[in-house]
């Protein structure tokens, strides 16, 4: 969402038709490493592995129920009730929770890793641990987004299948954000955004951001190495007069989020009201700050209905061209699924809000 609101202020003339299927962003994604001539160990680190979904192989489920058992000799049997007795009667210490954690050696960093991205995890890691993750399978949420009082167009964010990046379960979260037929006059855009989440840690492996616009087409990817600390970030820009890329390797925190993933994170955290929670963020290459503060409670009227809602104070260090302080408000429900509600956000053209629309998970 962060990165949604840094991108809205960009326009253009009239442009149709500017995504297709949700399919395009993994090759578009494809197509940028290919042009940048990445090695194929990389890509082959970062590429997604599609799960097989349930009802996919109903043929072999159907023929392995139908499979009947197989007989088990009296002798065998004897033997393993003899192996339940003997496990029965001897002692056997069973590994504490505790005595896990020590036997697991303690993270050691690169050689000569900055000490300015250690005292980062240092911090980082107590929020990390109180962090709970709110992803809802089949989750979908359409917002309507206005400048001012004007409507400008819809943002859709939703919780896609489970999948694989490399060899890591993740999460997949995508926000799209489209401008209104209305306002198409003044400027369209229909631009995609994927975070792809590692399931373990809740620590993002890929950020795709895809604009595509009248004036310029823009891909912007970031690739996590957690093994080596290291951030690949690519980035084309496509206009008439001329084409920019940028390719950059950075190093990274253990400890961040991406633009997308970061209001994930805020949705899981306690809501203690009062507390500040400093968050690291990975920008197109560049680690910023995030800083969430949990206001008050207060009870919203929206178009799902009048909701008991959490608001959070968002303050960011970003220097970009459209955040004007880098200030934003969010709005949680206060219930068991913490469904984000509403936003706000001041900018050098004035105010940005968005509202939702509609909700449902499959």
């Amino acid at each position: 969402m962060i990165s949604f609101v840094l991108l809205l202020s960009c326009s253009g003339t009239s442009l149709k038709n500017l995504f297709g299927k949700a399919d395009d962003a993994t090759e578009r994604n494809e197509k940028l490493l290919k042009d940048f001539k990445i090695e194929k160990d990389v890509m082959d680190k970062f590429a997604e592995k599609k799960i097989e979904q349930p009802g996919q192989n109903d043929k072999l489920t159907k023929k392995k129920a139908n499979l009947k058992p197989k007989k088990i000799s009296k002798k065998k049997t004897k033997k393993r009730q003899a192996l339940k007795k003997k496990v029965k009667e001897e002692k056997v210490e069973v590994p504490t929770a505790s005595s896990q954690e020590a036997s697991v050696p303690d993270f050691k960093y690169p050689e000569n890793f900055p000490e300015n991205l250690q005292d980062m995890d240092y911090e980082s890691e107590k929020y990390w641990n109180k962090y709970h993750p709110y992803i809802i399978p089949g989750e979908q949420a359409i917002f309507a987004i206005k400048y001012g009082i004007i409507s400008t167009g819809n943002i859709t964010i939703e919780t896609l299948p489970d999948t694989v990046l490399g060899d890591e379960d993740v999460y997949h979260i995508q926000a799209r954000v489209k401008t209104s037929d209305y306002y198409s006059y003044l400027y369209e855009l229909d631009d995609l955004c994927d975070s792809f989440i590692q399931k373990d840690k809740f620590i993002p492996l890929k950020f795709s951001l895809i604009q595509r616009e009248s004036a310029q087409d823009i891909d912007d990817l970031q690739l996590f190495d957690l093994d080596s600390l290291s951030n690949y970030s690519f980035y084309k820009r496509v206009t008439k007069e001329k084409t920019k890329k940028e390719k950059n390797k950075n190093l990274i925190p253990r400890y961040f989020q991406d633009p997308l993933s970061i209001m994930y994170f805020v949705r899981g955290l306690p809501m203690n009201f009062g507390e500040t929670y400093a968050i690291p963020f990975a920008n197109k290459g560049k680690i910023e700050m995030l800083y969430a503060t949990p206001e008050k409670t207060e009870t919203i009227s929206t178009k799902i209905g009048s909701r008991e809602a959490y608001k959070v104070n968002l303050t960011t260090e970003h220097e970009g061209k459209t955040i004007k302080g880098g200030k934003m408000t969010f709005w949680f429900a206060k219930d068991e699924t913490r469904v984000f509600l509403k936003f706000n956000a001041k900018i050098k053209i004035g105010s940005i809000s968005g509202d939702i629309l509609e909700y449902k998970t499959k």
